[in-house]
């Protein structure tokens, strides 16, 4: 296949008309070769100025219908990141349209790096390749973009999908190659790995590096970073992808703001609390016992019992006691006062259990809606279950009370307008139980993180 100088001029015009070549050149100490470079300038072709002014005219507006690639406008001049840069605070700038080498060092290294958007809704796209031994050999890594506040905006496995390296004129034996065209130079971006993210807002963006588990380990890469204009013109809130309960948010005064479609994340937690028991006195309680009876004395006791204690609803009392001067039913039993066991202590105890997390969240409706509310819609949750409660005007209205799982969800209507309330507590085991020692209820474990999402469908229950 034969390449024409008159597309190749069109490439060099591009180049020319960006700019990119007189930034680019007064880096004397690099060896930059351009499409179309070589040659003798001194002695422009007909067709060489033909196609350059075609160039002009098309290629600077639309420069893939020219084939014009990344390598036609950006050079490699060497450029490398600084070690360390191992946080986001000693990240390595990114000047544009450059390539950078780099390295990872190790599983646990990961390279910092910062552009700049300059207005809102702008095109980050970088490209990645791998050592220059092997530039398209990309696999081996994971690339992140951060927003300044560290929130990761993207993430991409550096493994390319291109169809292979950019063919270029005698790449093949069978090519027919005219003397007086220039050669021009053989770069793999075709098959470097792009990847484009579209910058919310204006300002500082970074760029991460890591190994992909062991895969990038002790290897080299490449990286450049171009900013380019979108066709986004919708604004961008200060926003993110999820939402966090905020503690203490314990008591319904102190709930959280649910946002419809936004996932909550949250922790329950628990803490051992302790408190006093004062000494108490003893407690006694009516008993009937045969007369002249002992509890402590088998011998005093009828025959054939091992107790002291009467039916008085038995006339005559049976058995009888021969132990008694008395036989007669009515002298046969009489009233005692009698010790309760294990009542009466001469001083007091500290008791302890642990008290579990109640949170309380809050969302505003404005009435006449379906409600969709799911348990651990985004993550895993450790617990079995845990008690939900929704309700609406302070307690007057309860929409749920009962044990959910994750996983589960329920759908229900909002009715009236104004807040409705989400607790989320520990569930009694088997039904609200009180442990007979502590006086504390018996609740199933409830500990570690958990996620949920409440959905406002907007739509209108027809239950009536």
């Amino acid at each position: 296949m034969k390449n024409s100088l008159h597309k190749t001029a069109r490439w060099s015009a591009l180049a020319v008309a960006m700019g990119v070549m007189s930034i680019l050149s007064v880096q004397s100490q690099a060896t930059i070769n351009w499409p179309g470079g070589t040659g003798d300038p001194s002695k422009p072709s007909k067709s060489y100025k033909e196609g350059y002014n075609a160039g002009l005219e098309d290629c600077i507006e639309m420069p893939k219908d020219c084939g014009v690639l990344l390598e036609d406008v950006v050079a490699n001049p060497g450029w490398g990141e600084t070690e360390p840069n191992d946080h986001m605070a000693a990240a390595d700038r990114l000047l544009l349209n450059r390539f950078y080498k780099g390295n990872s060092l190790d599983k646990f290294d990961k390279d910092w790096y910062y552009v700049g958007a300059t207005k809102p809704n702008q095109n980050l796209v970088i490209s990645f390749l791998g050592d220059q031994a092997d530039y398209t050999n990309t696999a081996g890594w994971v690339v992140e973009v951060r927003d300044r506040n560290g929130n990761v905006l993207a993430a991409f496995d550096s493994t390319t999908s291109g169809p292979g390296n950019v063919y270029r004129n005698g790449d093949k034996e069978e090519d027919i190659v005219d003397p007086s065209e220039p050669i021009l130079a053989k770069t793999p971006l075709s098959d470097a790995k792009i990847i484009l993210v579209t910058l919310g807002n204006a300002g500082r963006y970074y760029i991460s590096v890591a190994s992909q588990e062991d895969k990038g380990e002790q290897r080299a890469y490449h990286i450049a970073a171009m900013i380019s204009e979108s066709d986004q013109i919708s604004p961008n809130p200060d926003t993110n992808f999820f939402d966090t309960e905020t503690e203490i948010n314990d008591t319904q005064d102190a709930a959280d703001p649910l946002r419809s479609n936004v996932h909550m994340f949250g922790t329950f937690g628990r803490k051992m609390v302790k408190w006093f028991t004062p000494s108490t006195p003893p407690e006694y309680e009516l008993n009937y016992l045969y007369r002249n009876c002992d509890p402590m004395d088998v011998s005093t006791m009828p025959l054939g019992l091992d107790t002291c204690e009467c039916d008085i609803s038995n006339n005559p009392v049976v058995p009888p006691n021969p132990n008694t001067s008395d036989q007669t039913p009515a002298g046969a039993c009489e009233a005692t006062q009698v010790l309760v066991p294990g009542t009466g202590t001469d001083t007091g105890s500290w008791n302890y259990a642990y008290d579990y997390d109640n949170d309380w969240f809050e969302y505003r409706s404005e009435g006449n809606e379906q409600l969709h509310f799911e348990m651990c819609a985004k993550g895993n949750c450790d617990f079995a279950r845990v008690h939900l409660r929704v309700i609406y005007i302070n307690d007057a209205v309860v929409l749920i009370n009962g044990p959910i799982q994750p996983g589960w969800s329920y759908d229900f209507g909002a009715v009236g307008p104004g807040t409705y309330f989400f607790e989320l507590s520990p569930e009694p085991v088997d039904g609200p139980q009180v442990d007979p020692e502590t006086g504390i209820h018996t609740v199933d474990d409830l500990t570690g993180p958990y996620n949920f999402l409440l959905r406002s469908t907007k739509l209108p229950p027809h239950g009536n």
